[in-house]
């Protein structure tokens, strides 16, 4: 497996310079956070690094679950477009949200339209040989809407009927209050990604791991039992932490191996 960084963890204005930190610390990858200003600029300089490269496609303003016809056709344009811009630069995963429903009362009719809005996005996916990654949200507590994947079965159902992969984030799965080990064994093969960061298990705090409840104790244990390959990808608050800070845990855990 390997040890990549999301870009989200780095701001806004990141720099060629901070790239090549990246790289130097130890990072194989990185994931484009597709929302970011400079996302296609990152795209250029993750190549002149060296790095390679997976996309987080956007999300805020977009919604797989809708209703609403024009929201959910300009949901799948915008995803869409992003596959075929990182295919340019060698990405083989894309790590999407399942959106959300409008009210809780929809929930089972919007699990049915994402399963064909994910169909047609896999569609566009395999053209461009990219993996599709659902990862798993974080359900309201509130339920005045459903967010989608954020139960396991729902989750494992939409992988499984549209035969992509899961992102499986493990801050969100501690506050959706399953273990990181059943989560690994049910997933199995269909694990494409690992979200990892920390937090109390009641928001999504993204702190460096065993700074919270030390969610990822036991983690790469239960990814080699799966013979899982595929990048960790540190997803770490920018607004707590620099990028020196992050590396300077990468190198301890090197150490430590």
């Amino acid at each position: 497996m390997e040890t990549w960084l999301s870009l989200w963890s780095i701001g806004q204005l990141g720099t060629i310079d901070e790239f090549k930190e990246i790289k130097i610390g130890g990072f194989d990858g990185v994931e484009i956070w597709a929302e970011q200003l400079r996302a296609k600029e990152y795209l250029e300089y993750a190549h002149q690094s060296n790095l390679k490269v997976g996309v987080h496609l956007p999300f805020h303003d977009l919604n797989l679950a809708t209703p609403d016809h024009a929201v959910s056709e300009r949901t799948i344009q915008v995803l869409t477009e992003w596959i075929e811009t990182v295919t340019k630069y060698g990405a083989k995963h894309a790590t999407f949200h399942g959106g959300y429903a409008w009210s809780s009362e929809e929930r089972d009719e919007s699990v049915v339209r994402v399963n064909e809005r994910i169909l047609r996005l896999k569609k566009a996916a395999d053209e461009n040989g990219i993996e599709l990654l659902l990862e798993n949200l974080i359900p309201d507590r509130l339920n005045y809407c459903h967010h989608i994947a954020s139960n396991m079965d729902e989750w494992i159902q939409l992988v499984n009927s549209a035969n992509i992969k899961a992102c499986l984030d493990i801050g969100h799965l501690a506050v959706m209050g399953t273990s990181l080990e059943e989560a690994i064994n049910r997933l199995g093969d269909s694990l494409g990604a690992v979200h990892l960061s920390d937090n109390d298990a009641k928001s999504d705090l993204h702190l460096l791991p065993g700074e919270g409840n030390n969610l990822s104790s036991g983690l790469f244990e239960y990814l080699r039992n799966q013979n899982f390959n595929g990048p960790v990808v540190y997803e770490i608050n920018p607004y707590k932490y620099s990028l020196k800070d992050i590396i300077a845990h990468l190198s301890k855990v090197k150490e430590k191996a």
